[in-house]
């Protein structure tokens, strides 16, 4: 009888390969593409913030009377320049730049964690030499005394040919503008009673600022013509901000010419 050999029979069981290791393998592409994006958006969130900042600070700084100010916004770090016109002048912007709040998810909070001065401080014009009130300016002769009708007429005309200009939001003089205020100061002389300096913008901007921008200028005007000899009991400033436009606010021609300064003669108190 012939013998067989046996061989034992084995179970083969299939099992498929486990899933997550697959599962993160992919997550992989999205992984990256997360923390790429992220690196994309954090520097435009930290300008973002910035922008605001700066923007917020510096409204605030206009609205207080302190266009004069630059502002410049490192992370939430801030740094004010430009040429104050006093040390208390720069001292409260500094102070107004310190407190600023911007607006958040959470409320408004205070927009820097530190600032710092990097301004200059405006030498004081020298006392007036002393002469008589009525010194000729440039050589001229001294005007003669006028009606106020007459005044408001001159001084009109001297403004007609050249406005004062100020600083792009600002109620800083340009030097450019010394000869038209040597002029006015000249012309205030021969006027009667005291004078108004009125301070007018264009539509550009918010109602308030614009507001509080034009009595800026007024009085940025009023102690130009203080320093030229003029009594400073002769003078008072006004703002009127937009209002009483004198051409089309939507044209930039327009624009230009409601942002003015107007002098008028009103009755002696």
């Amino acid at each position: 009888m012939a013998s067989a050999a046996v061989l034992d029979r084995h179970l083969v069981v299939w099992r498929d390969p486990a899933v997550l290791p697959f599962a993160w393998r992919g997550l992989l592409p999205l992984i990256a593409l997360a923390i790429a994006t992220l690196f994309a958006l954090v520097p435009f969130a930290r300008n973002a913030i910035q922008a605001t900042v700066q923007h917020e600070i510096h409204q605030q700084l206009i609205v207080a009377g302190s266009g004069w100010a630059s502002v410049a916004v490192h992370g939430q770090a801030v740094t004010l320049g430009g040429i104050a016109p006093s040390a208390a002048a720069g001292a409260a912007a500094l102070q107004l730049a310190r407190t600023a709040g911007c607006p958040t998810w959470l409320g408004a909070r205070t927009c820097a964690t530190s600032v710092t001065a990097a301004f200059t401080i405006e030498e004081p014009a020298p006392p007036p030499a002393a002469a008589p009130a009525a010194a000729p300016v440039h050589g001229e002769a001294p005007p003669a005394h006028l009606t106020r009708q007459g005044c408001d007429q001159s001084l009109a005309a001297i403004l007609a040919g050249e406005q004062i200009v100020f600083a792009s939001g600002s109620a800083k003089i340009d030097p450019r503008s010394s000869t038209v205020l040597d002029q006015l100061a000249h012309q205030v002389r021969a006027c009667p009673g005291a004078i108004r300096i009125e301070g007018y913008t264009d539509t550009v901007g918010r109602g308030r600022v614009n507001q509080h921008l034009s009595e800026a200028r007024a009085a940025a005007v009023r102690q130009a013509l203080i320093s030229r000899g003029i009594s400073p009991k002769r003078l008072s400033a006004k703002g009127y901000g937009a209002r009483r436009a004198i051409a089309d606010n939507g044209t930039e021609a327009g624009r230009a010419q409601n942002r003015r300064i107007e002098l008028h003669s009103i009755p002696a108190k």
